[in-house]
């Protein structure tokens, strides 16, 4: 009798496996902050993450929206989750569960076109500065981060990062903070070219994780477990040099 019934567990919980996996979407809808015209960070993520899914046997799809719209949509439960939102993300957005394996490390970078704006590594730098300083709306870490050493009065959001550079370049602003991979890939447009943009300091250095509706809890280790392969076995920077390189 015991024996049957341990065999029964089994059954049972092999069949209780076999529905999860079941019920796991055969179709994905992914919120990304880059889109075509951001650069290599587009064409990187979407390398990643369809070659992830793939071998999950889910089709992905990918939307782009500003920051802010991103938030607005997975908070909404009109995608699946994003693609690629910092380690504390999760705080501020309790619907969403965070891909423990983070697919890459990224750079906060301060801005600046005046020569003579000089900075030490860290959001500290900032405390109490008369600099006036813009970053993007729809980072709520980054915005916490900013607010909490920078005077209201000198602090101001924009919808996307080339407004924020246009304003830098024209002199509305001193600083601007934002990602360096977005940064880096707009430098390259002809407008920003030759125009004195530089990096003054780096802001912050963290993780960047993949972030999944909980409804969608259990796919979160597996997809964890497939991009830390990809980043152990160097498939990540391969695919970064190809996004490079890809027009």
């Amino acid at each position: 009798m015991r024996r049957r019934q341990f065999v029964t567990g089994i059954t049972i919980s092999v069949l209780a496996g076999s529905r999860a996996w079941a019920d796991e979407p055969r179709h994905i809808v992914m919120a990304s902050l880059v889109g075509n015209g951001d650069g290599f960070a587009a064409r990187w993520l979407k390398l990643i993450y369809s070659d992830a899914f793939k071998q999950l046997g889910i089709e992905l799809e990918i939307r782009a929206y500003p920051a802010a719209r991103a938030a607005a949509e997975s908070a909404a439960d009109n995608v699946d989750g994003e693609l690629a939102r910092s380690f504390e993300y999760e705080d501020t957005h309790p619907n969403l569960i965070r891909v423990s394996e983070p697919t890459f490390y990224a750079n906060t970078i301060a801005y600046a076109t005046r020569s003579d704006i000089k900075l030490e590594p860290g959001y500290e730098s900032l405390r109490d500065t008369s600099y006036r300083i813009e970053h993007r709306l729809g980072y709520p870490i980054m915005t916490r981060k900013l607010a909490a050493v920078v005077a209201p009065a000198n602090l101001s959001e924009v919808r996307n990062a080339e407004t924020g550079l246009r304003k830098l370049v024209l002199g509305r602003s001193d600083l601007y903070v934002d990602v360096e991979d977005t940064v880096t890939s707009l430098l390259s447009w002809p407008e920003f070219r030759g125009v004195g943009i530089r990096p003054v300091a780096v802001m912050d250095r963290g993780p960047v994780h993949a972030y999944l509706n909980r409804r969608y809890a259990q796919l979160a280790p597996r997809l964890g477990a497939i991009i830390k392969k990809m980043r152990d076995s160097g498939q990540i920077e391969r695919y970064r040099q190809q996004a490079m390189h890809q027009n």
